[in-house]
């Protein structure tokens, strides 16, 4: 199944190595690194979330665009 592992580049609750290597274990995983972010990429890094997470649906539906 198609995963999306996103981390802020400077989250130091949950640091970034860790966001890696789930992302190198996890079949099908994608990691996306949001920078500049903390913990709270999703409130920090809005449009940038919102970009990663519409890429990686888009590729998962396979549709161009």
């Amino acid at each position: 199944m198609p995963t999306l592992v996103v981390v802020g580049k400077s989250d130091i609750a949950t640091r970034p190595f860790a966001n890696q290597r789930i992302s190198e274990q996890v079949p099908q995983a994608e990691l996306a690194v949001l920078a500049p972010g903390g913990h709270m990429g999703l409130m920090e890094r809005n449009q940038q979330f919102a970009e990663v997470v519409r890429t990686f649906g888009v590729a998962c539906l396979g549709l161009k665009r």
